[in-house]
This record gives C-alpha cells, sequence and structure tokens, in this order.
C-alpha cells in the first residue's frame, strides 16, 4: 500500500513537472495582440505645452492601448508644414519610446510655431488621438553653417547668368517656405529658350561666413561632409552642380577663372517635388586637407538637359538653402 501511494505521488509531480509550460513566459506573439479587439486604454498626453529646443528641452508623449500595435505619432507644423513621424511597436507610449528633440523627418525644419500631434494606428484606419505642443525655438543643429541667405549676402555672392537666361526672380526668394528660416535661394531658367546647356550660376565666396576661407569642423576630406537642401518642381530637365573652390594662388580672395575648382562626383537631376538634403562626403570631391582649409567658395550651377528637352526648351529651376559642413557624416535631421 505504501508502495502504491509512492508511485502515485510520484505520478502527480512527474505530470505536474510536464505541464509546467502553460505557465512558461511565450516567446510567440500574443494571441491578443493578433486577433484581440483594439482599445485605446489611456488617450493621448502630450507632457508639457511648450518646449524651447534651443534651451535643450524635449517633449515626450504617452498613451496606453489594451495590446501590443503598430503606431505612429505625427507632428506637424501649423506654419511651416515640416513634419516629424515617431514610430513604435508596443502598448504604450513613453519618454523611453515616444520622445521629440526637435529635429524633423520631412522638410523643411520647425519654427516656433504652433504644431499639431497625432496619435495613429495604421491597423486600425478609424482611430486617431491629437494634441498640440507649442515650440518656441527651434532645434540647434549641429556643423558650421556656410550660409542660410538670411542675412543680404551684398557682394559675397556673384551673379552668373549665361546669354541671359535666368529670370528676374532669380535670386534671394521669400516666396515659398524656405527648408529653413525665411529666405532661400532660387536659380530659375526662362522657358523657350535659346537651347543652351548652361543657364546660370552664383559664385557664394567664403567672406558670407565672416571669414577669408570657410571654417570647416575639420579638414580631413573623409570626414569632411558638405550638406544643403535642394528644391525641385518634380521637372525632368533641370541639373543641380555644385563646386567648390580653392584659393590656388593665396591671394586670401576669390579670383574666378584663377582659382581651381572641384566638382562633388555626379550630378543632380532635380527630378523630386519640395526640399530634400544633399550630403556628400569631401573626399568624393577630390580636395586635400591643405586645400579644403583655403575653401575660397562654392559655385552653383543651374543646367539643362538640352539631350532630352523639347524642341521648345521648357523651364529649368531650382532652390538651395542651409549650406552646412559637419564633421563625422551627414547633417543630422
Amino acid at each position: 500500500m505504501n508502495k502504491s501511494l509512492a508511485y502515485i505521488f510520484t505520478t502527480i509531480l512527474f505530470l505536474s513537472a510536464g505541464c509546467s509550460h502553460i505557465t512558461d513566459n511565450f516567446d510567440g506573439p500574443n494571441l491578443v495582440d493578433r486577433f484581440g479587439e483594439f482599445n485605446l486604454v489611456q488617450a493621448l498626453e502630450v507632457s508639457q505645452p511648450t518646449v524651447d529646443f534651443a534651451a535643450g528641452e524635449t517633449v515626450f508623449f504617452t498613451a496606453q492601448f489594451n495590446k501590443n500595435v503598430n503606431w505612429v505619432v505625427v507632428i506637424t507644423g501649423m506654419e511651416s508644414g515640416a513634419v516629424k513621424r515617431i514610430e513604435g511597436f508596443d502598448r504604450e507610449l513613453t519618454a523611453a519610446n515616444a520622445t521629440w528633440k526637435g529635429g524633423t523627418t520631412d522638410l523643411p525644419f520647425f519654427r516656433a510655431e504652433m504644431c499639431t500631434v497625432e496619435l495613429l494606428v495604421p491597423e486600425e484606419a478609424a482611430f486617431s488621438n491629437s494634441g498640440e505642443v507649442e515650440t518656441l525655438s527651434t532645434k540647434t543643429y549641429g556643423g558650421s553653417l556656410f550660409t542660410d541667405f538670411e542675412t543680404d549676402p551684398g557682394s559675397a555672392i556673384e551673379f552668373g547668368n549665361y546669354e541671359f537666361e535666368l529670370t528676374n526672380a532669380s535670386g534671394r526668394q521669400t516666396n515659398m517656405t524656405a527648408a529653413q528660416g525665411d529666405y532661400y535661394y532660387l536659380l530659375e531658367g526662362t522657358d523657350a529658350v535659346v537651347p543652351n546647356f548652361f543657364v546660370g550660376l552664383i559664385n557664394i565666396k567664403s567672406s558670407i561666413t565672416g571669414e577669408t576661407y570657410a571654417p570647416l569642423p575639420t579638414t580631413v576630406p573623409e570626414e569632411l561632409y558638405f550638406n544643403c537642401f535642394i528644391y525641385a518642381d518634380g521637372g525632368p530637365y533641370g541639373i543641380a552642380v555644385i563646386q567648390f573652390v580653392y584659393d590656388s594662388n593665396d591671394s586670401g580672395a576669390f579670383e574666378d577663372g584663377q582659382d581651381a575648382t572641384f566638382q562633388v562626383e555626379g550630378d543632380f537631376p532635380i527630378n523630386w517635388e519640395g526640399w530634400q538634403q544633399i550630403s556628400h562626403p569631401m573626399s568624393a570631391v577630390g580636395m586635400s586637407q591643405e586645400q579644403l582649409e583655403k575653401l575660397v567658395a562654392i559655385r552653383v550651377l543651374l543646367i539643362s538637359d538640352m539631350n532630352s528637352q523639347p524642341s521648345t526648351p521648357l523651364q529649368v529651376d531650382f532652390g538651395i538653402d542651409y549650406l552646412t559642413f559637419t564633421a563625422g557624416g551627414p547633417l543630422e535631421l
């Protein structure tokens, strides 16, 4: 009898151990996450009504769902139209996964402005939660600014017009939202012109920075990156070219036709719509460290792809803004 009791007791222990997997942690997808009905447990909240990014402040968002979901926070500047998206997969938004540091996903940059905040769950098309936050100041971006065209450059920009193919609108403009600040520079060709490959250019002297040579965060070509924002309207025939001018005769000034010129590898067919960031390592330009130390100007050209243009050429144009140099990688938005 004692042996029977012992056998039964041992069998119960064995079965209990074998069934312990029912309470073990399960690494696969939760059935509620996959098939359960979606519910909002805690509505979207903004951690503070205003944020001063220039002072180093950040703002975060909180919300809670009844299950893990893909979520997107979309922040939109009501004046600038700038957009920042923060995405995740979780049942909860916290400071750890939903903090905004002032950057942007889609240009232009944010301004000091009211911003809408919208919480979306892509799999739940009917769901949205919204809020607001006011940016008192904008994020301070790294790198060395060459020019953002906010100040009248005066003689620091030389305007070149091949056969008068640039319109009178070409120049420093505020007729649309700049990538940063209020101003950008427009190069706009006339339409129905005499076919010409070169349309026009600007020489931006390093004196625009207040220095003889461009102030750079590093002169090591492999570490130095050139960045700018280019606006295109989707037209198929425009090409942007960016060149860097080295003071090859040590005159301490830009001298067109005498100083050596280096070009970013490849041209930029400007066939997209809106503002787009362009970033290139200066090692791809071919300048040495000694030449970078005497960077005396940046040349920006507008070219028409005449090989593809119709018999009556169409207008080509682009805008450029916020020329900067960064060390170690492209400008981080």
